[in-house]
């Protein structure tokens, strides 16, 4: 019998510990017309949920959705080149029309390709002249709205891991032709890195300064995760108490990475039934699977940033600044205060209300290890 919980890739359908509001909310936002900043950890299901988003929408004949994730792009050049890619395989019908629908939407005349591979997998390429770049991205960014205008059809760009925008002079180019888009194409601007996302959206000087709503993915309630789990465990004729689920869920903050991980390793474990001892054993095979992920980060860490991290677990991330709690480290208040600034960029920990925290959670774990 396999594994009914899954991790690593992104989640779909039944494997999806709910969202339902989440989603509901994204899709009545996108197809009203807003633009909409989404931000969450890596590791927290923001990839899931957006693919799913789209999967739901591409059952409607009059919405198009187009998903580009802004993580394998390295120059303009392969953005433009991917982005049409992207663009394409949204919109293709037949693939001759397809073809010819962008001859006649774009204002430049390149070299459109089509290839297709042993697999059936059909590729779309685009070559332009270094003259021509600046005009074919206008055109190519421009082609949703052409193309929902022509068709009078909704289109849905979802952007994830936009804050990669960061690395190329084009973001006020990209906003400035966006921002003639109207009401006919809705842009999903996604990300995982806290601090640079807010400074794109909040500082008045960035181009895309305050030009989307801004929603922050929430973990997933404990009681969702009971619901969940016990389907998985009664469906595979296995048994998990409630009890033990809400431990699993101390452990790993509810973070969903280490949810569906912990718990895949649990239902592999467990004979029958789940026992205590079994959860000692998964946490454990976590612990050494991301050994090496952490021993990197932590590597590349100054040493106030080392002493610093300590802090916040030692201390549960409160009352960092207090005399008592700053007697038992080398830091003085202000260094610790550009030292956590420092780390909240890096984002490796971040700040709700008076308590700092990892932004990954399992993490504390390993640091209490050093």
């Amino acid at each position: 019998m396999n594994n009914p919980f899954y991790f690593g890739n992104e989640v779909y359908s039944d494997n999806l510990c709910n969202r339902v509001d989440e989603l509901s909310e994204l899709r009545q936002d996108a197809l009203g017309g807003l633009n909409i900043l989404l931000f969450a950890p890596r590791r927290f299901g923001k990839t899931s949920l957006l693919k799913k988003l789209q999967n739901d929408l591409q059952h409607d004949e009059n919405t198009k959705v187009i998903f580009f994730d802004w993580f394998s792009v390295t120059t303009v050049e392969e953005f433009i080149e991917k982005y049409f890619h992207a663009i394409a395989s949204a919109f293709e019908s037949k693939n001759d029309e397809v073809v010819k629908l962008f001859k006649d939407l774009l204002q430049i005349r390149p070299n459109i390709t089509m290839k297709i591979s042993q697999a059936k997998k059909i590729s779309y390429g685009l070559s332009f002249t270094k003259k021509e770049l600046e005009s074919t991205f206008e055109d190519i960014v421009n082609l949703p709205y052409q193309y929902a205008k022509k068709t009078d059809k909704k289109v849905i760009v979802i952007f994830d891991e936009f804050q990669e925008i960061e690395q190329f002079d084009i973001e006020k180019n990209l906003r400035t032709i966006i921002q003639a888009h109207s009401i006919d194409v809705s842009y999903i601007f996604s990300g995982s890195k806290k601090s640079i996302l807010n400074s794109m959206y909040n500082d008045k000087s960035r181009a895309f300064y305050k030009s989307a709503k801004y929603n922050i993915i929430k973990e997933i309630k404990l009681d969702d995760w009971i619901v969940f789990a016990n389907e998985k465990f009664t469906k595979t004729d296995k048994f998990i108490t409630n009890k033990q689920i809400e431990r699993i869920y101390d452990l790993t903050d509810g973070f969903p990475y280490y949810m569906q991980q912990l718990l895949y390793l649990l239902w592999d474990i467990a004979q029958k039934s789940v026992q205590d001892e079994d959860i000692v054993k998964a946490l454990k095979l976590m612990y050494e699977r991301e050994y090496n992920l952490y021993a990197y980060i932590y590597s590349s860490l100054t040493p106030n940033q080392k002493i610093t991290l300590k802090y916040i677990v030692e201390f549960g991330g409160r009352n960092l600044y207090s005399n008592e709690n700053l007697a038992q480290t080398a830091l003085s208040a202000s260094t610790l205060k550009s030292t956590l600034e420092s780390l909240m960029k890096k984002d490796i920990c971040d700040r709700l209300g008076d308590k700092y925290y990892l932004v990954d959670p399992f993490m504390r774990y390993w640091l209490k290890e050093k």
